[in-house]
């Protein structure tokens, strides 16, 4: 091939065939580019999904909060009104100053519930707030 026919293929070749390389290049570009745009749309929608979720979950933290705290006080009101009608009815003991001294005495030294409130007469739910205040941890 001579000099002059190589510069007609070249020519040729950047005619015909560049122009179709160069459209489907723009094409492929333009395509990327939509797809970038969609794909930023959904994330964007997605962020905002997470957004109103996170919100309801903090609404939803409060109002448990609150209601929790709620039946805490009605808990202790009716722990309160126990409590008096209790006294009320003289079921309660008084323990005297000796007898809880020896019980925290006993458990520090590791007695069991049992043997305190053998030992002692108090009752055992006093006793176990005591083992639980100054029992060996």
């Amino acid at each position: 091939m001579n000099g002059l026919d190589w510069l007609f293929v070249c020519c040729g070749v950047a005619a015909f065939g560049g122009a179709p390389a160069v459209a489907a290049i723009w094409y492929l570009d333009r395509k990327q580019t939509k797809t970038q745009a969609d794909l930023s749309q959904r994330l964007d929608a997605i962020a905002d999904r997470l957004v109103a979720v996170d919100t309801a979950i903090v609404r939803s933290s409060i109002a448990l909060e609150g209601s929790f705290t709620e039946t805490i006080r009605k808990v202790q009101a009716e722990i309160k009104s126990l409590e008096i009608v209790f006294r009320g009815s003289g079921q309660t003991t008084r323990e005297n100053p000796e007898s809880v001294d020896s019980a925290i005495r006993l458990a520090r030294e590791g007695v069991s519930s049992d043997l305190i409130v053998a030992k002692t007469g108090l009752p055992v739910h006093a006793v176990e707030s005591i083992i639980s205040l100054h029992g060996r941890r």
